[in-house]
């Protein structure tokens, strides 16, 4: 048989492949529509059972539409108000040596993902607001990530960053018989890299999925969590290599430009890690916030190589029993933590501090992470060579705090006025500054 002909077979398979998919889709988005319609239904418990699958599905529905190219019917955005406040209204609140203002920005519904920040050509700051239930806000306009899979749910993007100008994601996703973590681009929504099933899709929690990074040099750190409260087949993946949960990974800029592979390629940076929510570099030091078990939430400094325990030694206790992990980190050549926060704080972004506090408390290095069970702002202030902390502080803000906002390239945004960004869930932008030092 001729070579062209063998194409031509090849391309007729392609054709026919994307066919039949585009038929299922059809499918699909046909029973969805004739089970709505049951919602009009005279039985109450036929309405009901109705109501609740198109509310499952009615994201679903709006998001096929899309993805088979009907694009000119409107799609629904979730009800999602957002008001802007004039800059009047602030509120304070006092550290030891210090005073912190705050006010808020914007109100907004749901919990972040990601903030970015940058200041246009009038010096305005502008904001992309990334939430958890997968759109993002822009000025006072809402859009919808696109998701590489129809069967996505409402899991949660965890965490949205910038390379190279083009916006990535981490994020949780479902299907009928599988659980997983996916990094795609939110462009046309590609998958990068996506890991194997999880093991125990009856116990997963996505909220344990980390999504923490860090830019160095040409590279970029991720940490992907273990997505889990009770489940031990899920925990002990933080010490299986072969996974990628419970890692800090590497990956080189340039494989965010390779789609020609399955996954694209990445090494472990250090494991052992339950659910680290912050992570930043001081010099040459990365360090990360992680959330422990009960209790025994952690700030590291993350050594390339390294192993951190989970779930075989913390600080923490068990949920399923409430008795205590054993904390044999030395005699298993586990890094100990830095620093242990007993009870549970709940932590969840870390940064550098902004260029005021830190030079209050020079010659020592200031690191401030955020708060979620405190609802606080949390102080860290390390000796000189970073090997203990020397000053611990909460300041109290009366929200969940969740996100910093960040520029593109994954620094503390601060604006001319010396105030920094973030988010609180379920609430808001707020912007911040440290004043007032005494």
């Amino acid at each position: 048989m001729p070579r062209h002909m063998d194409w031509l077979n090849v391309n007729y398979s392609v054709k026919l492949n994307e066919m039949k998919k585009k038929i299922f889709k059809l499918i699909i988005l046909f029973l969805i529509i004739i089970i709505s319609m049951f919602a009009g239904s005279s039985s109450q418990k036929m309405s009901a059972l109705s109501k609740k699958i198109w509310k499952i599905s009615e994201r679903y529905y709006y998001f096929s539409l899309n993805k088979i190219g009907l694009t000119n019917l409107s799609k629904k955005i979730d009800n999602t108000k957002i008001v802007t406040h004039e800059d009047n209204e602030y509120s304070k609140a006092k550290g030891n040596s210090f005073s912190v203002i705050f006010s808020k920005i914007k109100s907004f519904p749901g919990r972040t993902a990601s903030i970015l920040l940058e200041k246009n050509e009038n010096e305005e700051v502008e904001y992309e607001i990334f939430t958890q239930d997968g759109f993002i806000i822009k000025k006072n306009n809402i859009s919808e990530i696109n998701f590489p899979s129809l069967f996505y749910s409402n899991t949660g993007v965890r965490s949205v960053f910038v390379v190279d100008d083009e916006y990535f994601a981490l994020s949780g996703f479902v299907t009928n018989a599988c659980k997983y973590a996916t990094l795609f681009r939110i462009t046309d929504g590609k998958n990068l890299l996506k890991s194997k099933c999880l093991p125990d899709i009856t116990r997963v929690d996505f909220d344990g999925l980390g999504g923490a990074y860090v830019k160095i040099e040409d590279s970029i750190l991720l940490s992907i969590g273990t997505p889990v409260h009770t489940s031990e087949k899920i925990s002990k993946l933080a010490q299986v290599k072969e996974s990628i949960f419970g890692k800090i990974i590497l990956i080189k800029n340039k494989e965010f430009h390779n789609f020609e592979k399955e996954n694209i390629n990445y090494s472990i940076y250090s494991l052992g890690h339950r659910n680290p929510q912050g992570l930043v570099q001081y010099e040459d030091n990365i360090f990360s916030l992680e959330h422990g078990p009960q209790g025994g939430d952690e700030l590291n400094q993350i050594i390339k190589g390294k192993n951190y325990g989970w779930p075989i030694s913390s600080f923490g206790t068990r949920y399923s029993d409430g008795k205590s992990y054993p904390k044999i980190y030395s005699n298993l050549s586990y890094e100990e933590p830095l620093f242990a926060m007993l009870p549970s704080v709940a932590p969840s972004a870390l940064n550098l501090c902004p260029e005021n506090l830190s030079n209050y408390y020079k010659p020592y290095n200031c690191l401030m992470g955020l708060s979620l069970k405190e609802r606080s702002i949390l102080i860290f202030v390390l000796n000189t060579n970073n090997s203990k902390v020397i000053i611990f502080e909460k300041i109290k803000l009366g929200g969940r705090l969740r996100h910093f906002g960040l520029n593109k390239a994954g620094k503390l945004f601060v604006d001319n006025t010396d105030h920094f960004y973030i988010s609180m869930d379920k609430d808001g932008l707020y912007k911040i500054k440290f004043d007032n030092f005494r």
